[in-house]
């Protein structure tokens, strides 16, 4: 009887071993003393959405499972994966060329950890001296990189958490005397949970904290979401090649004083095909529709979403997302 008990102690001890070195992993990875805490609104691009499926949903993606996009929406749900996947994902927004690569590794009975890099680049300008002749190019980018292990506590309920550093840099070429130059940054976390009714309910609840410790004073991009997302189960009394799911959340962000809705739906035609729309409800950075489209060959998937209305629509480049990605 002790055995069996001993037993089944020592893989949530493991879990938790792995766990607590994983983020200490990620926060020695960067000499953190060495960078300056980010003061001002240096943390605000990691509110950008980031994955073709998510936008094309309207960006109601808490409650989703499986998949290293959900490294960047709820760190819990990338227990859903299968198999190892690795993501590419591009966009173009009014705020700049965002580029972010994901990956995701599950290992059966014990946890599922992932890691992801985002890169966006809010491009470059030439300096000019008293005279007006150039005489550099400052170009600034914003970086982010992250952590995650997930696990699934209990048949119903799966817990993730995210380490993650956030920073600002700014970098010349050319004659750079007296401009500006150097990086700020400093780490957060993200934490999420997923909780499903079992197979007799297609009904599923997520809850993540993203950006927790981030930013300075007036531009902490702190988020909660809380969604849900249902499989419309019924249209199997008629075919077996379409599937639908509706998905639903309500996010805020309370240091910027916003609160807003998100909506979205996908079919699924033949497990290949997918389709999705969504709305996106928030006054502080606009309201808009999204639409995207998916296709899945073998190994492969391919995303592409468009977003429609809020703050990326009055750009001159029309804010899109693409995702490309690959299990093995």
């Amino acid at each position: 009887m002790s055995r069996y008990t001993n037993a089944g102690r020592k893989p949530h001890r493991r879990q938790s071993r792995f766990l607590l070195g994983a983020i200490w992993v990620l926060m020695t990875m960067t000499p953190l003393a060495l960078l300056p805490a980010q003061t001002g609104g240096e943390a605000l691009f990691l509110l950008l959405p980031i994955g073709a499926k998510a936008v094309g949903k309207g960006e109601a993606n808490v409650a989703e499972r499986g998949g290293s996009e959900q490294l960047w929406w709820n760190p819990a749900g990338i227990v859903g994966a299968k198999k190892p996947e690795l993501a590419l994902h591009h966009s173009q927004t009014i705020v700049g060329q965002g580029n972010a690569m994901g990956a995701v590794i599950p290992f059966k009975k014990f946890a599922t950890i992932g890691i992801s890099l985002n890169l966006l680049d809010l491009g470059s300008q030439t300096s000019t001296d008293e005279y007006g002749q150039p005489q550099g190019r400052i170009s600034t980018m914003d970086i982010g990189y992250s952590m995650s292990i997930a696990s699934q506590v209990t048949r119903f309920v799966s817990i993730g958490v995210t380490a993650k550093h956030a920073q600002a840099r700014v970098s010349c070429s050319g004659l750079c005397t007296d401009l500006p130059t150097g990086a700020s940054g400093e780490a957060g976390a993200d934490i999420g949970a997923i909780v499903s009714m079992g197979d007799s309910v297609p009904l599923t609840f997520g809850m993540a904290l993203r950006h927790l410790g981030i930013g300075g004073d007036g531009a902490r991009p702190a988020r909660l979401d809380l969604g849900a997302k249902y499989d419309v189960t019924s249209l199997s009394r008629y075919t077996d090649l379409v599937k639908l799911s509706t998905s639903a959340s309500i996010v805020g962000t309370p240091k910027m004083d916003s609160i807003g809705a998100r909506l979205g739906a996908e079919v699924i035609v033949e497990d290949w095909i997918f389709v999705r729309s969504g709305y996106v409800f928030d006054k502080v950075y606009g309201s808009g529709a999204a639409v995207g489209f998916g296709i899945r060959t073998g190994r492969v998937s391919f995303d592409l979403a468009r977003t429609f209305g809020g703050l990326s629509a009055s750009g001159e480049k029309p804010p899109t997302h693409f995702s490309l990605r690959y299990n093995w």
